[in-house]
């Protein structure tokens, strides 16, 4: 299944722009990938134009006169020969770009493209409100239950991922974050009852129960996230799922949300 492809290529330069020159610089460059100018437009706050391609593929080039240029370049990630023509139609703007200005360049940045409407969503936001791009391969589960949507996603890097209504909760090489969560071996749990509210990977009960507590508590009123997990996230919660009560160990069943 095809994706758009959308790679952005800015330049901070050092002085202020002219824009008719680097919009005539650039334009033989546009024209040798079979790009022709459908807009341009001029405004009080620099240039505005816009190169189409018969195969679908689009630039916005932007101008702003205080020295800040902007290309975005929206293509179909379909095959290796187009985004090879795309890392050329880039390369040929920086170098052309850098030619124009002189020594005027400031910062040039190029960030990875970002692939739009492909069949696996690789993009999730942090709760800090980042963004960050995961090497995800498969949608392993994907079901909503009446609290929630959960998904199971599979990354070359991490192994199967949970999600829980677009927050990512934990990932199968996650074991560092889940014994830092129980204290890094300062807590005691020898011989003690234990609560743990919420947890329904399994994580921290698999790794609760082998420092030999009295009893575990395992509170979770999502059952589908138990079920997800007992046969996805295995390498995360072990065998402990598999029942709802273990030697030192019980999860209630049907508890509820009230």
């Amino acid at each position: 299944m095809a994706a758009a492809r959308h790679s952005t290529l800015d330049f901070k330069l050092g002085a202020k722009a002219d824009g008719e020159a680097i919009l005539k610089g650039l334009q033989s460059i546009f024209q040798e990938q079979g790009m022709t100018e459908s807009v341009h437009t001029w405004q009080d706050h620099g240039y505005l134009a816009t190169y189409t391609n018969k195969n679908g593929s689009f630039a916005n080039l932007r101008i702003y006169p205080h020295g800040l240029v902007l290309l975005d370049l929206q293509s179909y990630d379909s095959d290796v020969q187009g985004k090879q023509e795309t890392d050329s139609l880039l390369n040929k703007i920086e170098e052309k770009m850098k030619e124009l200005s002189q020594d005027s360049t400031g910062r040039v940045k190029r960030l990875p493209p970002i692939v739009r409407g492909g069949a696996i969503d690789r993009y999730w936001p942090t709760a800090d409100g980042r963004l960050v791009e995961y090497d995800i391969d498969e949608v392993v589960y994907d079901e909503d239950s009446p609290y929630q949507n959960i998904k199971i996603l599979h990354s070359k890097q991490f192994g199967n991922i949970l999600i829980l209504s677009g927050d990512v909760n934990l990932a199968e090489s996650d074991l560092a974050y889940t014994r830092a969560i129980m204290g890094s071996g300062k807590e005691d749990y020898t011989g003690k009852d234990v609560l743990i509210l919420g947890g329904g990977d399994g994580g921290i009960l698999c790794e609760i129960v082998k420092l030999k507590p009295k009893m575990v508590t395992m509170v979770e009123i999502d059952q589908m996230v138990i079920d997800g997990c007992k046969k996805y996230m295995r390498r995360t919660c072990g065998d402990v799922l598999d029942n709802l009560r273990g030697d030192c160990y019980q999860i209630p069943h049907g508890i509820s949300s009230d």
